[in-house]
């Protein structure tokens, strides 16, 4: 009869511990899909933010940008080079 008591025990004890053991990892689980849910939804509203940013402010052409364009275009060996504008366009962007 003591046998089959410690029996009984030790199948109880074993069960309770690999019921929290199960728990323990099914919470743990769960928290980190939480957490996965939680950075998923940061990031679509950081989209979102970038996206309404975007309509709000259109990029915007520079003339700097127009400038560099067109003076990677000079070329000084060109007999038809008009030289005034070249540095009209360079006094331009270094005003800017």
């Amino acid at each position: 009869m003591s046998t089959l008591n410690v029996l009984r025990y030790s199948a109880l004890a074993l069960g309770v511990v690999a019921g929290f053991k199960t728990d323990l990892s099914l919470k743990s689980e769960a928290q980190k899909q939480e957490e996965q849910n939680q950075l998923h939804a940061q990031l679509k509203l950081v989209e979102q933010a970038k996206a309404e940013y975007a309509k709000l402010h259109p990029p915007k052409k520079e003339i700097k940008a127009a400038t560099a364009g067109s003076s990677a275009k000079i070329d000084l060996e060109d007999p038809n080079l008009d030289y005034a504008s070249v540095i009209l366009s360079a006094v331009e962007s270094l005003k800017q």
